[in-house]
C-alpha cells in the first residue's frame, strides 16, 4: 500500500503589487519554507497575517503548499 510521507510545508504570502497594462492584478509572492508539518492552521494563519502586516503591499491571500514523497511498500 502506498503512503505519503510529508516532509515540509511552505507558507506563501501573496501581495497585491498593482495592475499591468491590461488591467490584470500583479501578485508578489513571499515564501516561508520549512514550516512544521504538525502546525496548527489557525496559528499559521495568524503568523501569515502578521508577516503580511510588515509588508508595504496589501495581502491578497495566504497559501500553504505541502511537499512530500509517495512511498510504495512492495
Amino acid at each position: 500500500m502506498a503512503q505519503i510521507a510529508t516532509q515540509q510545508l511552505t507558507l506563501y504570502v501573496n501581495l497585491h503589487a498593482g495592475k499591468d497594462a491590461q488591467g490584470k492584478i500583479i501578485i508578489k509572492r513571499k515564501a516561508y519554507k520549512n514550516v512544521r508539518v504538525d502546525v496548527d492552521l489557525v496559528k499559521l494563519s495568524e503568523v501569515g497575517n502578521a508577516l503580511a502586516s510588515l509588508q508595504d503591499l496589501p495581502l491578497v491571500e495566504l497559501e500553504v503548499l505541502s511537499n512530500g514523497l509517495l512511498l510504495n511498500s512492495l
